[in-house]
């Protein structure tokens, strides 16, 4: 099967709606599908590309210039411009899909598809907005196939684009791959750990401010526009945090191994957390919010969701898995490996791509 995949901010971005699809594409490419990323041109490429390349799946570069000096810069980046960066990158790439004649397009954002001419295209929604956002219209008018990654995440855009409802219908749950991620042998140097971008809706702030006054020590992993924010007010709280910066793929399994469990306090418009799925197959039991589709994941073990936006509620939370971490970890990963593993995720996704492309 011939599976195309348009997305313009993969090439240098690090997020879920970015990342979980690379865990896709390699897995089936794996699963013997023709993958083939169209992306677009950065000067600073994403180290997630090197496992692309290790799966035999296709990278073409646009002449598109990518964001990425701008988003490695830690600059907010305006929505406006992501979809004028998309805009541009899929007119520059429609000879290219020609020649390529897929089975199917797949676009993991609802902006990056409105000009393709394809009648097999298929979105996969990863999150959702505050509001209804009319330039999302289009994009959910030209897929053929919506699915979402979680319950919560399908029931988000039928409430605000009803007229859709109809056809945003599939849930089918992210996967992790549990034979890279997984327990590592050493030291637990940390008792919490937090993975991802340094923004507002990450609810850090709830995260520094629930451990005051304790002895307990968090790393950060990640960058964004919120850091040197969330570092002063970690000092002037006397909190006790290691701010890791950046941490490469390949480095992850031990960071979260080096951890008694992973806190998530993530407030909106989430799906289901890259990072938190990542966490739970290495073994860490998780404290996130009822938000998004954290909640749904969690509904099988392997941690505690609790109110958001509640530092007194996140406290109480990390007390409570840190109790008995082993266990929760223990269990955390037996729901990666039985609800959440990459490879049933890519059986059931080729499955579906097949039936929309007939």
């Amino acid at each position: 099967m011939k599976i195309l995949v348009v997305q313009p901010r993969i090439s240098y971005y690090i997020g879920g709606g970015e990342i979980v699809p690379v865990y896709q594409m390699a897995e089936l490419s794996k699963l013997g599908n023709d993958v083939t990323l169209i992306t677009t041109k950065p000067s600073k490429p994403s180290e997630y590309l090197k496992l692309l390349k290790d799966a035999n799946v296709k990278v073409i570069f646009s002449r598109i210039k990518s964001l990425d000096r701008v988003y490695h810069a830690g600059a907010r980046i305006p929505l406006e411009a992501w979809d004028s960066e998309s805009l541009m990158m899929q007119l520059d790439s429609v000879e290219t899909i020609k020649k390529i004649n897929p089975d199917v397009i797949i676009s993991h954002y609802s902006n990056d598809h409105i000009v393709l001419d394809n009648k097999n295209i298929i979105l996969h929604l990863h999150g959702y907005p505050d509001n209804r956002v009319e330039r999302a219209v289009i994009g959910l008018g030209r897929a053929r196939k919506i699915l979402s990654v979680s319950s919560e995440v399908k029931t988000k855009w039928q409430s605000l684009f009803p007229e859709f409802a109809y056809k945003i219908k599939k849930v089918i749950h992210n996967g992790i791959t549990t034979d890279f991620f997984k327990p590592v042998k050493t030291k637990k140097i940390y008792d919490l750990v937090f993975v991802g971008r340094l923004i507002k809706i990450k609810g850090l702030d709830y995260l520094i401010k629930a451990i005051r006054g304790s002895d307990l020590k968090l790393a950060i992993a990640g960058e964004g526009p919120e850091k040197e924010r969330l570092y002063a007010l970690s000092k002037k709280l006397k909190v006790n945090i290691d701010f890791l910066g950046y941490v490469n793929f390949k480095d992850l399994p031990r960071i979260y191994s080096r951890s008694k469990i992973g806190v998530f306090p993530s407030y909106s418009r989430e799906g289901v957390l890259t990072s938190m799925l990542e966490a739970m197959a290495c073994g860490l039991g998780v404290v996130t919010t009822d938000q998004g589709g954290m909640k749904e994941a969690l509904k099988f073990g392997g941690g505690v969701t609790v109110e958001a936006k509640s530092s007194s509620a996140l406290s109480q939370g990390i007390r409570d898995v840190l109790s008995d971490y082993s266990k929760f970890g223990i269990s955390a990963r037996e729901v990666i490996k039985e609800h959440f593993n990459i490879k049933e995720n890519c059986i059931n996704l080729e499955n579906f791509y097949k039936r929309a492309a007939i």
